[in-house]
């Protein structure tokens, strides 16, 4: 822990870190401290998640000191009215960029918020946020990294849809160095998202993910199943499908099948 304070000095995440051997989810954590009043940027790490949890209450596998595990707190006092959108958004590009260099190729992004590598899953995001009135009090920012599991520390449901970084990097990652990495990534995009909004952050965003444009899409919605061709991002950051009745903004759904252009 000492190491990680040292290389976190310059960061304005992580300034306060709660570490747990094991946890439910990180992300619960951070809400609760969230309502006791932690600081902006406060980060929960864990070496287990007995309820780790992606979207849509799915569960995400979380193996003992093999993956990264973690939740940051944001309370951004002066922020740009899209940043709640831009949060979720800028966490991916933050993963991809600093998942690639270690990668045989590098990372993409599948909306809403998957990291991938060679079709398989790496890691994923999951804002969550809280309010007491009309404005927000807090967002928690949950962000789960498949780093050192084997293929045999996924379960059958998984099957080949996951995968790790060290996998398929061939070697063993420094987990501490990963999170310092990527708690870097994400300072300076955020600070992008609190001063110019959400606008920068899809640019980069649909660089990373080009399956968000002119794919064939199958997104699983609460009204039913949407099929057309990916038509990128809304001005706030929501999936665009051109189907038969025209366009279709989602705001929350799940991707359930991709086909790329040849």
């Amino acid at each position: 822990m000492a190491r990680l304070r040292e290389l976190l000095a310059q960061c304005r995440f992580g300034r306060r870190i709660d570490a747990y051997d094991s946890v439910g989810s990180t992300n619960d954590v951070a809400r609760l401290l969230g309502r006791q009043g932690a600081a902006d940027g406060t980060l929960v790490i864990a070496e287990y998640q007995s309820a780790g949890r992606g979207r849509r209450a799915r569960v995400w596998e979380s193996v003992a000191a093999a993956g990264l595990y973690m939740s940051l707190l944001l309370r951004p006092r002066a922020m740009h009215e899209s940043y709640p959108a831009a949060l979720q958004l800028l966490a991916g590009v933050a993963l991809a960029e600093t998942l690639s260099p270690l990668l045989p190729q590098p990372a993409e992004l599948l909306w809403p918020n998957d990291c991938v590598c060679l079709g398989q899953k790496l890691a994923g995001v999951l804002v969550e946020s809280e309010a007491t009135g009309p404005e927000l009090d807090f967002l928690v920012c949950g962000i789960g990294v498949n780093v050192n599991q084997a293929r045999a520390d996924f379960s059958p449901r998984l099957g080949a849809l996951a995968t790790s970084v060290g996998a398929l990097a061939g070697r063993r990652i420094d987990r501490a160095a990963l999170l310092v990495d990527l708690l870097f990534a994400l300072e300076a995009w955020d600070e992008v998202a609190r001063g110019s909004g959400i606008e920068p952050i899809i640019g980069r965003w649909l660089e990373l993910a080009p399956s968000a444009t002119g794919s064939g899409v199958e997104v699983e919605t609460d009204a039913g199943l949407v099929v057309g061709e990916s038509a990128g991002l809304s001005e706030r950051g929501y999936l665009v499908v051109n189907t038969e009745r025209g366009l279709v903004e989602i705001v929350t759904g799940e991707l359930v099948r991709v086909r790329r252009r040849q």
